[in-house]
């Protein structure tokens, strides 16, 4: 007898390996694969605003032909030539800021993620935030009444429904976004979507924050950090400077000895951020050897090159309200440590775009073609990482 399947995919853990996770109704059932069968496990039960069981397994990385029951799976990637970078998806109600979710136009999520797995990508690159459906909606929009708060309904809604033909096409690597914060949808990012290997927990008055972990591929390394809770982008915390020195020192560990491009992902563009510019300082450090720094939490697509830093891309248009074009570049622009400006703008000056859609980036002999695509999935700009900088001619 088959299990009831609401859901299944394939996410890189904090292990390094690849995962097969499911949400059923019941009992886990076992994945199967070319030469082999791996029992899933339990990762989560049922409980007050969840109804769904969350199953899990770690399964090798060469395989194919993944089943879970009747739901068909993709291969992990092994050598990724062509990797979609999104963010900032979930349709935003809280209080009056309302999107009309049931509204393409408005909210353009589900059709992005149509349009994505349409590019047969061979790896995803999620930079965080997932829910945003953090009060009711007006009653007038019919599509989301009752869906709201940190529920198995309202991660349904804004992740697991529309993000389906995404699983069906290619694995994820998933960054903890700022709406994935304890305060807000901690509880079912940890477990939903978190990568440990057993489901963290929020805690009251506890410092809130995940190690750094990494996924490598031949030719690429990912080096995940979480910037998800933080009191403020301006003001200094005492207590979150040191969590990022923390973090970033171990990033600098996973870094090591890796060979190809190295990659650092986090859902904060740390160069706006106040807390990670001091914890950057503290360390004299400027982000070597990460060629690349992929963000999201500013909802527009920016290519900054820095002087003495890495150069960051912002990948923010999933779906959530777009903000001004720029944003994050003034910003950066306008940090200081004592009176000094921290950062310098590099050539070519900074590029920004206001308009929903993803980033598909293609490798080539001397870096990665950087395509950006609109909701239908037509090209509006090429730009191209090469060299430690990026430009969008």
């Amino acid at each position: 007898m088959l299990a009831a399947v609401l859901s299944a995919w394939l996410q890189y853990a904090a292990d390094g390996q690849p995962h097969v996770r499911a949400l059923v109704t019941q009992t886990c059932p076992p994945v199967t694969f070319d030469g082999g069968t791996a029992p899933m496990e339990q990762r989560a039960g049922t409980s007050p605003g969840f109804d769904d069981v969350v199953c899990d397994t770690a399964i090798p990385p060469n395989v194919s032909n993944i089943r879970v029951e009747n739901v068909r799976l993709p291969a992990p990637a092994s050598n990724p030539r062509t990797v979609v970078v999104f963010g900032d998806t979930g349709c935003r109600m809280k209080d009056e800021e309302q999107q009309n979710c049931g509204d393409i136009a408005d909210w353009p999520f589900p059709k992005i993620a149509q349009t994505i797995a349409a590019v047969r990508p061979d790896l995803l690159v999620h930079v965080g935030d997932y829910y945003y459906r953090e009060s009711n909606c007006m009653k007038i929009m019919k599509a989301c009444v009752n869906r709201w708060g940190d529920t198995s309904l309202s991660w349904d809604a804004d992740w697991f429904w529309p993000a389906r033909p995404l699983f069906a096409t290619a694995p994820l690597v998933l960054a903890r976004g700022n709406h994935e914060e304890c305060a807000r949808g901690g509880a079912g990012w940890f477990r939903y979507l978190d990568g440990s290997g057993t489901m963290p927990r929020c805690t009251a008055n506890g410092l809130d924050g995940t190690p750094p972990w990494a996924v490598s591929f031949d030719g690429l390394r990912l080096v995940l950090s979480d910037s998800a809770a933080d009191p403020s982008d301006t003001k200094p915390t005492p207590a979150r400077i040191a969590f990022y020195e923390n973090s970033f020192r171990r990033a600098q560990q996973l870094a090591d000895g890796a060979t190809g491009d190295v990659w650092f992902v986090t859902h904060r563009p740390p160069y706006v951020n106040m807390n990670e510019t001091q914890a950057l300082l503290a360390l004299d450090w400027q982000m070597a050897p990460f060629d690349l720094i992929l963000a999201g939490h500013v909802h527009d697509f920016e290519a900054i090159n820095l002087a003495r830093y890495a150069p960051i891309v912002i990948n923010g248009e999933g779906g959530d309200d777009l903000d001004d074009a720029g944003e994050a570049s003034k910003e950066i622009g306008a940090v200081t440590n004592n009176g000094h400006k921290v950062y310098t703008f590099a050539k070519p000056a900074p590029y920004s775009t206001k308009q929903f859609g993803f980033a598909v980036y293609t490798k080539t002999e001397g870096g990665w073609n950087i395509s950006l695509r609109d909701v239908d999935g037509i090209e509006r700009r090429a730009c191209v990482f090469t060299k430690g900088t990026v430009s969008c001619p």
